[in-house]
């Protein structure tokens, strides 16, 4: 008879508690799992109409520079095309009180972070309009205008404010504090422009763009929260997805990531209403 000692036993219990542990967390442990998550997101109803921007105080030189097409622009706090698609809500891996976050991130996110991302002045505008950045990564804030700007950039845990000459650019590191919310850029030389900005560590944020739709990639297989956040409404608590009941303040949808597959959301219908004061 095969003798069992106290160390095997123990080692069988330790074998069958892991084994009957939520398959979720043991996704989440597998290094090698990941999968991705996409969606379409629009608007219900008629999205609301956007006023030319407020050029009021601006030198005459540089009211020449900011127009398009010798016209004032549109203010682009909301962007929807003819198909109702809504450009520029961030969609964030929810990392608040008792949210599981991923221990380790995808190793293709460390060459991502060595790229520099590119934020433009362009006709007294920021573009792009949202951007998402790494904590510690290198930003180039550009200025392709023939009129000079700063970038003031403030976060919850962020401040920098550059001066840009006019067609020039300068490089800004950004600290390693990590944010959990955009925060804002802007101009306080031309008052009007405005632009979104995320600095955090965890990788899983997407915006979505002129189409609405949205793609996360490389997401480590298991079961993750998410939230949906919108300059003009804030935390999308009225966004409508199917299969789905967005819990909570921040409206937070959890959602399961297979290994090798996409989890697509399809379209999500966010009410024009969301945008009333």
């Amino acid at each position: 008879m095969k003798r069992i000692t106290l160390g095997t036993f123990i080692f069988g219990i330790a074998i069958a508690f892991m084994a009957s542990t939520n398959d979720s967390t043991a996704f989440a442990q597998d290094e090698g799992a990941w999968g991705h998550l996409t969606g379409q997101i629009v608007i219900s109803g008629d999205a609301p109409k956007n006023a030319p921007e407020n050029l009021e105080g601006a030198a005459e030189k540089d009211r020449a520079a900011c127009l398009v097409d010798g016209k004032i622009p549109l203010d682009d706090g909301i962007v929807v095309n003819d198909k109702k698609q809504l450009r520029d809500v961030y969609v964030i891996m929810y990392e608040g009180r008792g949210a599981e976050v991923p221990e380790k991130f995808h190793p293709s996110y460390d060459e991502k972070k060595k790229v520099k991302l590119t934020l433009d002045n362009v006709n007294c505008r920021f573009v792009p309009k949202a951007v998402f950045v790494r904590a510690g990564q290198t930003m180039i804030l550009k200025n392709s205008d023939n009129v000079g700007h700063n970038c003031h950039i403030t976060t919850f845990k962020q401040e920098h404010n550059p001066n840009i000459p006019p067609n020039k650019e300068v490089e800004l590191q950004v600290d390693d504090a990590s944010d959990k919310v955009p925060g804002e850029v802007r101009c306080d030389i031309h008052k009007w422009m405005d632009s979104l900005i995320l600095i955090r560590d965890n990788p899983y944020v997407a915006i979505s763009d002129e189409t609405g739709a949205f793609r996360i990639e490389n997401i480590p297989a298991g079961t993750w929260q998410f939230h949906f956040w919108h300059k003009k409404a804030g935390y999308l608590d009225t966004l409508e997805i199917e299969g789905y009941e967005p819990e909570g303040r921040k409206a937070v949808i959890e959602v399961k990531i297979e290994n090798g597959k996409t989890l697509d959301l399809g379209t999500l219908t966010l009410p024009a209403a969301a945008f009333e004061d």
